[in-house]
């Protein structure tokens, strides 16, 4: 056969071939997807074991499925919380990161494998990583409230001076619908602030700070900071308001006064003292 003959034959088994690789491709995704819905019947049967054997058969037949690594990983989460399952539980719950983390490099938009990563790692008290996951579960499903209060429960109770940051994640978490009544008279409290506040955060002090005032601004801070880890509040919303009463010309204070304001506005009872 000539050359010139050869070469339509040879196209038309190299068309043949690549269609034959499309079919098998698209077979193989739709047998991983079969398998990640029956793993999911499997969960709703109460049997999490079964399940997290069918959706690493998902994965084996179909290693781009992000769904079937999401799914094993909320199994393993479920196996991991299971006080009967034998052996060191922390296994799984390494096993659930790992899944989570796959889920999400095949699909860098999967906002569900963002949340439910943030909140094993929030579980570990790796909080800088948990709020940029549960930013993306926000930004990857925008009309998702539960990241927001995840947000703002962080940035209120695991950072200092993020109370600010708190609130506005509580405020989008109501604005979504959120329904949590102690969040929802802060945002209220908040809102008003906001309307009440509308020029520097803290007028400007002629009296010039001296060292040992900067140091007690600071160590009356922390305290604050400390007292806000109590159920009651009112210790220090008092300790706040001493802070901006009393040193509030210090430049310690004035960096931090808006922040301050908003942590007042949002713990100070209604029939806390005036």
């Amino acid at each position: 056969m000539t050359r010139s003959l050869l070469l339509p034959v040879l196209a038309a088994a190299a068309c043949g071939l690549s269609a034959c690789v499309t079919q098998n491709g698209s077979s193989e995704a739709a047998s991983a997807q079969r398998l990640v819905e029956e793993g999911r019947e499997a969960v709703r049967e109460g049997r999490v074991n079964d399940a997290a054997r069918i959706f690493t058969q998902a994965v084996k037949v179909n290693p781009e499925n992000a769904e079937a690594y999401y799914e094993r990983a909320r199994c393993a989460v479920q196996i991991r919380l299971d006080p009967s399952t034998p052996g060191d539980s922390k296994v799984y719950e390494q096993r659930a990161v790992d899944d989570f983390s796959m889920a999400i490099r095949k699909n860098p938009a999967y906002a569900d494998a963002y949340f439910n990563r943030a909140m094993l790692l929030s579980s570990r008290a790796q909080y800088k990583p948990a709020v940029d996951d549960l930013l993306n579960a926000a930004r990857f499903k925008p009309a998702d409230a539960e990241a927001h209060l995840c947000l703002g429960e962080i940035y209120e109770s695991k950072f200092e001076d993020r109370i600010v940051l708190a609130m506005e994640h509580y405020e989008k978490y109501v604005d979504l619908g959120g329904l949590d009544p102690t969040v929802r008279e802060k945002v209220r409290i908040w809102k008003d602030l906001k309307k009440q506040v509308g020029g520097p955060a803290a007028a400007p002090s002629s009296k010039v700070p001296t060292p040992d005032e900067e140091k007690k601004a600071a160590e009356l801070h922390l305290k604050a900071l400390e007292l806000l880890k109590q159920p009651d509040k009112t210790e220090a919303v008092k300790a706040m308001e001493e802070l901006l009463g009393t040193y509030g010309h210090t430049k310690y204070v004035q960096e931090k006064a808006r922040a301050l304001q908003a942590a007042v506005a949002a713990f100070k009872k209604k029939d806390a003292p005036k």
